[in-house]
């Protein structure tokens, strides 16, 4: 597990230095030669970004999907990420301990997708559209090792294996609802 956490931070630190946005630091290089037209006209600033309660609350800003997406999963998965470290190392049982850590874990590596999501440009719909579809495919594939792992006769297996059930319930749930909502026009 810890190997894999190692190998997740530096990919995603790469994928964050690349990342040029609006609300990033410093400047995108776009290669090819520019037009005339297009170094005498002042800059267009960008658009205003929309406020956190507009991301988290009621329908997602046109242009700012991605953004409202991440914004939700990071509300989601950082008080699970602090609610399940602090249960997990507190509790003595090894199912309700293996239970929390677990979900923290999962929701610490979704904080990080969100982080990624929020940093980096905004997709396209049909392209976001068709990740959430694959997202939810892959989430299916977790709730199902995680009944396997539930299953085993090891009391941290089974809080392991619920823990993943329920993550992956939940990211099932999220992926779906958002991906038809992008459905729409």
């Amino acid at each position: 597990m810890l190997k894999s956490l190692c190998f997740l931070l530096p990919v995603c630190c790469a994928f964050l230095a690349q990342a040029q946005t609006p609300f990033s630091l410093g400047t995108a290089y776009v290669p090819g030669p520019r037009l005339a037209l297009e170094q005498t006209q002042p800059p267009t600033p960008p658009p205003e970004r929309p406020t956190w309660d507009r991301l988290l609350f009621g329908p997602a800003p046109e242009g700012y999907r991605g953004l409202a997406i991440s914004a939700r999963l990071l509300a989601w998965s950082a008080p699970w990420t602090l609610a399940g470290s602090t249960l997990g190392l507190l509790s003595d049982d090894p199912w309700q301990r293996s239970f929390w850590l677990t979900n923290s874990v999962w929701a610490a590596v979704n904080s990080s997708i969100a982080l990624v999501g929020l940093l980096g440009p905004e997709p396209d719909r049909n392209s976001l559209r068709e990740l959430l579809y694959i997202n939810a495919g892959i989430d299916v594939l977790y709730i199902a090792g995680g009944l396997l792992l539930a299953l085993q006769p090891d009391a941290r297996s089974q809080g392991a294996g619920w823990a993943i059930v329920l993550q992956g319930t939940w990211l099932l749930l999220f992926d779906l609802f958002n991906a038809l909502a992008l459905e729409q026009p």
